[in-house]
């Protein structure tokens, strides 16, 4: 599920992006933003996993400009309950695990991260998803 509203596309718009001090505090601002709510909200004992990934796309425009770089990548939340990371569910927005109201406070803190695209919540149980995100 992508937050932010309608995405026309297509997007091609993709952020070269190395493993540097610019992306790497992006992506621990993000995780802070959604850790920090988790434990605000007493749900870090409910979920078994929350990967929080950063990744090079910039989903705020289509190709209406060509040829014009981009700075900003977009973050997915990747919610998983299980028992034995064999299989598992993700957490659905508006349950006990998730309630929306924790899930918007996690979306407009990630947005306010400098060069934040969009962030996307990743509804893929496993199988066939695996418990990371790939």
């Amino acid at each position: 599920y992508c937050f932010g509203g309608p995405l026309p596309g297509p997007y091609t718009r993709i952020t070269p992006t190395l493993p540097g001090r610019e992306a790497l505090d992006q992506l621990r601002a993000a995780d802070d933003v959604v850790n920090r709510t988790l434990i605000k909200y007493d749900l870090t004992t409910k979920l078994s996993q929350v990967p929080v990934v950063s990744f090079p796309v910039d989903l705020s425009r289509s190709d209406e400009h060509p040829g014009c770089p981009t700075t900003k990548r977009s973050i997915a939340i990747r919610t998983f309950i299980t028992n034995d990371f064999m299989t598992g569910v993700p957490a659905e927005p508006g349950t006990d695990y998730m309630p929306l109201a924790v899930l918007e406070e996690m979306v407009e803190g990630i947005q306010k991260v400098t060069d934040i695209s969009r962030v996307v919540y990743d509804l893929t149980s496993k199988p066939p998803g695996t418990t990371e995100w790939e």
